[in-house]
């Protein structure tokens, strides 16, 4: 008796804690997400920030951006001791409701939060020319010169395990396969109507699979 009403016990706490939602909550574009610092990805899905009172002189920042951009920050920890970590080093923000990633050495605005994240951010590329010379052609003496582009560029994050994919539609199939309906779908469109249909299916997917936060 002993044993069935242990199996009978675990059982009842198994199923409570499948469906037991008092510490998590749906994510939805209404959500309200905890503002500070985060220094990992998982720190965000468990909603931990450290807050920005605890932050040393950033108060003092009416530019946040500008705040941001130092190599270091500083900040107190439980027994208000000062830390410094390097920027680089964190992992995003939270400041007014919205989220900011570091990525390629700066924070950019997520656009879109859901399983499957969507943000734009700059990537600048240096280029080298050779100057042309009518005596001497594409040679020397003339050293070759650089100049550098910006262009945007779109990325997924999966917010199942943080990771980083580029926006394209090898990256939407591979992220979507766990759901073969979408898969399937997904799958059997042109070439061309997969590039068109990126978002599309990545909010579809989001609506069937919804980002899950830790309150």
């Amino acid at each position: 008796m002993k044993v069935l009403a242990f199996i009978l016990l675990f059982f009842a706490c198994s199923v409570y804690s499948q469906t037991d939602t008092s510490h998590t909550f749906i994510y939805t574009p209404e959500s309200k997400l905890k503002e500070g610092i985060y220094f990992s990805f998982d720190r965000f899905i468990k909603q931990q920030p450290l807050p920005f009172v605890k932050i040393v002189d950033y108060d003092n920042y009416s530019d946040k951006d500008a705040f941001f951009k130092q190599k270091q920050i500083q900040f107190l920890d439980e027994y208000g001791i000062a830390k410094t970590v390097e920027t680089r080093t964190i992992w995003g923000y939270v400041l007014n409701n919205a989220l900011y990633i570091y990525y390629n050495k700066e924070f950019y605005r997520v656009s879109y939060i859901g399983t499957l994240t969507h943000f734009i951010a700059t990537q600048t590329i240096r280029n080298y020319t050779t100057p042309y010379d009518p005596y001497y052609g594409y040679y020397p003496p003339y050293p070759s010169q650089s100049y550098e582009t910006t262009s945007l560029i779109q990325n997924i994050i999966d917010f199942r395990n943080g990771k980083l994919y580029p926006f394209n539609p090898e990256a939407i199939l591979a992220l979507i396969s766990d759901d073969n309906e979408l898969f399937n779908e997904y799958n059997l469109l042109k070439k061309k109507k997969k590039k068109e249909m990126m978002f599309y299916y990545l909010r579809k997917y989001n609506d069937k699979h919804p980002l899950i936060l830790n309150k």
